[in-house]
C-alpha cells in the first residue's frame, strides 16, 4: 500500500513552518539593522580618525566645517570645499560618508544640482549631505559676511574657523560628529541624505552665560541651522540635523576619536531642550557639546 501525508499532517507541517517563519524573520531583520548599524560605527570610526590625522597635520587644529572663498550656488567653479572633501586624504573614499542605514542614494543627494553635474559639484553634494554631521559650533565655527584676510579685505561669505585640540578640556566627552538628516517629507519620512553640520541643543547655562566659542573678528554673525524644534516633530531639525538611523539609535563620534551609539534622549544630558536654543544647560559637567 502508497504511503503519503494526510491532510491533517501537512496542515500541521505548514502551521510548524508557519510559526518558525513567524519567530526567525523578526530575528533576521535585527540582524539585518545590526550589521548596518556595525557599518556606520565603521563608517564614522574612519571619519573620526581621519579627523585625527588632520589634526597632526594642521597644527592640532580641527577641521574647518567648510571653506570658502566666495559663494557659488552651484560649487562649480570655486574652490568651495565642505569637511568631508577636506577630509578626503585621509579617508580615500566618498562611500563612508553615508550611512548604511539612510535609503538616499546618490541621485537623491544630487537633486539641487542642474545637470550636468561636474566631479566638483558632485564631491561637494556628497560632502555637505554626509550622514555624519559635525559640531560645528565648537569644533568648527562658521561665520557669515566676514573679512578675508587679504590687504585690502573683502567680504567672504563663509568664513570657518577650526577650534584647537588644546582648547577642549575632555575630549573623550565631547561630541564631535552625530547621524545627521538632511530633510523630510511632510509626513516625516527623511530624504535627501544627511547634514555635514549639526546644531548642538542648548547655548548658554541657566546664569546666562554662553558656551560658544567667540566668532572671527568682524563677522556677522555664525552660521546655523536654527537649533533643535522639539515643538515640531516632523521638522528636519527636531535634533537640531541629527538623526538616530538605526531604530531610535544614533551613531556619535566622540573628540578623542573614539565611536559609540547612543540614543536622541542621551544626547540632551543636562540640557533643557527647548526650540531654537531657548533651553539652558542645567549640568555642565553633564552636558556633551561644548569645549568644557
Amino acid at each position: 500500500m502508497r504511503k503519503a501525508f494526510t491532510l491533517i499532517e501537512l496542515l500541521v507541517v505548514i502551521a510548524i513552518i508557519a510559526i518558525l517563519a513567524a519567530i526567525l524573520f523578526p530575528v533576521f531583520a535585527q540582524a539585518k539593522v545590526a550589521a548596518k548599524k556595525t557599518a556606520c560605527i565603521s563608517n564614522s570610526n574612519q571619519w573620526a580618525k581621519a579627523e585625527m590625522m588632520y589634526l597632526g597635520d594642521s597644527d592640532d587644529r580641527h577641521v574647518l566645517i567648510q571653506y570658502t572663498n566666495t559663494y557659488d550656488a552651484n560649487h562649480a567653479t570655486q574652490p568651495d570645499r565642505a569637511i568631508g572633501q577636506l577630509l578626503q586624504p585621509y579617508m580615500k573614499n566618498f562611500d563612508m560618508l553615508a550611512s548604511p542605514s539612510d535609503p538616499a542614494k546618490e541621485a537623491e543627494r544630487m537633486t539641487d544640482l542642474p545637470a550636468p553635474i561636474n566631479r566638483l559639484q558632485r564631491e561637494f553634494n556628497l560632502a555637505i549631505k554626509s550622514d555624519y554631521g559635525y559640531n560645528t559650533q565648537y569644533f568648527g565655527l562658521m561665520g557669515y559676511n566676514c573679512p578675508s584676510e587679504s590687504n585690502p579685505p573683502v567680504t567672504l561669505y563663509f568664513k570657518a574657523h577650526g577650534t584647537e585640540a588644546s582648547a577642549i578640556n575632555e575630549p573623550a566627552r565631547t561630541i564631535m560628529t552625530v547621524n545627521s538628516i538632511w530633510d523630510r517629507s511632510a509626513s516625516g519620512s527623511p530624504k535627501g541624505g544627511g547634514n555635514w553640520g549639526i546644531d548642538m541643543p542648548c547655548r548658554q547655562t541657566t546664569a546666562g552665560v554662553d558656551t560658544l566659542p567667540p566668532l572671527p573678528a568682524g563677522c556677522a554673525g555664525r552660521w546655523w541651522w536654527g537649533g533643535w524644534n522639539p515643538n515640531n516633530p516632523l521638522a528636519w531639525n527636531v535634533y537640531g540635523g541629527a538623526w538616530p538611523w538605526h531604530n531610535g539609535i544614533a551613531v556619535v563620534g566622540w573628540g578623542d576619536g573614539h565611536v559609540t551609539a547612543r540614543r536622541i534622549s542621551q544626547l540632551t544630558a543636562g540640557c533643557n531642550v527647548m526650540n531654537a536654543w531657548a533651553g539652558r544647560v542645567f549640568d555642565l559637567d553633564a552636558y556633551m557639546w561644548d569645549l568644557n
